[in-house]
C-alpha cells in the first residue's frame, strides 16, 4: 500500500466493492454554461502538434468511457500526475484542476507536462483547467466547482458515459482495464452514490443552519460564515445526503447542469446556504427525480483509510 505523508485521510476507489447568496448561486449556471479556456491550450511548446480527442468506438460489447475530474491544491500537482498515470486509458477523458491555493507556476507546470507527454498528445484526451478559484469543501464553492467541471467535460466530449470525481489523495485499487471491463457489463444508466434520509444525518450536518461561503467571491479558501438564526427544513422535497464521492451518468450530469425541469436549479438555491452541500445536492436531485431515482446503486465504490496517528482510528 502506498504511503501518503502529512495527510489524515486517504481515499481509494474501486468497482464492485464501492439572498445575496441566492443571486450568486443563480449566476453559477451561467458560469457553468460557459466554457472557460483550457490552460493546456494557452501554453505552447516549440515543435509540438496537437489534435482533437479521438472518438472511441461505442456500442454493444464495447467498454464505456469515463470522464474523470481530478482536483487538487497547492503542492499536489505531482500526486495528480501520479493518479493520472495510474488511471489513464486512451478511451477516457481527463480534466485536471488546481484550485486557487496553488500558484500560476504550478498550474503552468502541470499543463506543460500534459502537453509534453506523447501519449496524451496522440489521443488528445487530457486537459488542464487554467482558471483557478477558491474551494472550501464545507461550502457551496466545492459544489460549484463540481458542476463547472461536469459542464466542461460535457463540452469537451460527447462520448463519455460516467462522470467520476477524484482528489489528489485517491488511488485505484484495480487496474483501469479491469474497471472498464466490469462497467461494460453494467447498464449505462446506473448511478453509484451513497445516500440516506435518516434524521440523524441531517442533525449531524446541521442542515437547519444558514451559511454563506465567502470562497465563492474571494481568491482564497475562506471559512464559512454562519447566521445566528436557523431555518426549518423544506416541506416541498426531502433532503438526502451521504458521501461526496460518486460515479454519475452523463444523462444525470446533463440534467443537473441544464436543469430542464427547474428542480436542480431550485434545489441549488436552497442547498447553497447549508453546510456540506456536496454531500446532499446530487443525492437529493437523483432521489427526487422520477427519471433517475430507480437507477441508483447505494454505494460510492470507495474504500477510505483513516490515519490512526491523526485521528485515532484503525489503519489498514
Amino acid at each position: 500500500m502506498y504511503a501518503f505523508p502529512n495527510e489524515s485521510i486517504k481515499h481509494f476507489w474501486m468497482v464492485l466493492g464501492w439572498s445575496s447568496m441566492a443571486s450568486s448561486i443563480c449566476s453559477l449556471f451561467s458560469v457553468v454554461g460557459s466554457f472557460i479556456k483550457i490552460f493546456s491550450q494557452s501554453v505552447s511548446i516549440e515543435g509540438s502538434k496537437y489534435q482533437l480527442s479521438i472518438t472511441p468506438l461505442k456500442g454493444s460489447g464495447y467498454p464505456p468511457v469515463f470522464a474523470y475530474w481530478i482536483c487538487g491544491t497547492n503542492g499536489e500537482s505531482e500526486k495528480i500526475l501520479r493518479l493520472l498515470k495510474a488511471i489513464y486509458h486512451p478511451r477516457n477523458q481527463y480534466l485536471l484542476q488546481l484550485d486557487a491555493g496553488s500558484s500560476d507556476y504550478d498550474r503552468g507546470q502541470l499543463a506543460l507536462y500534459v502537453q509534453s507527454e506523447k501519449v496524451f498528445q496522440a489521443f488528445g484526451n487530457v486537459n488542464v483547467v487554467g482558471k483557478s478559484y477558491a474551494l472550501n469543501q464545507m461550502g457551496s464553492s466545492a459544489l460549484a466547482a463540481t458542476l463547472h467541471a461536469a459542464a466542461l467535460l460535457l463540452k469537451l466530449s460527447a462520448d463519455w458515459d460516467w462522470f467520476i470525481t477524484l482528489s489528489a489523495s485517491d488511488y485505484p485499487l484495480i487496474p483501469q482495464d479491469d474497471l472498464l471491463h466490469a462497467f461494460t457489463l453494467l447498464p449505462r444508466n446506473t448511478n453509484f452514490i451513497h445516500f440516506t434520509n435518516k434524521t440523524g444525518w441531517k442533525e449531524q450536518k446541521n442542515m437547519d443552519r444558514i451559511v454563506v461561503d465567502p470562497s465563492l467571491y474571494l481568491q482564497e479558501s475562506t471559512p464559512l460564515m454562519y447566521a445566528v438564526e436557523n431555518r426549518s427544513m423544506p416541506d416541498a422535497f426531502k433532503i438526502f445526503g451521504g458521501s461526496p464521492w460518486m460515479i454519475l451518468t452523463r444523462d444525470f450530469m446533463e440534467y443537473c447542469v441544464k436543469g430542464w425541469d427547474n428542480f436542480p436549479r431550485k434545489l441549488l438555491m436552497y442547498i447553497s446556504n447549508v453546510p456540506y452541500p456536496l454531500e446532499s445536492y446530487f443525492h437529493t436531485v437523483i432521489c427526487s427525480s422520477t427519471e433517475f431515482q430507480n437507477s441508483v446503486v447505494n454505494n460510492d465504490l470507495r474504500y477510505i483509510v483513516w490515519d490512526s496517528n491523526a485521528l485515532g482510528n484503525l489503519k489498514s
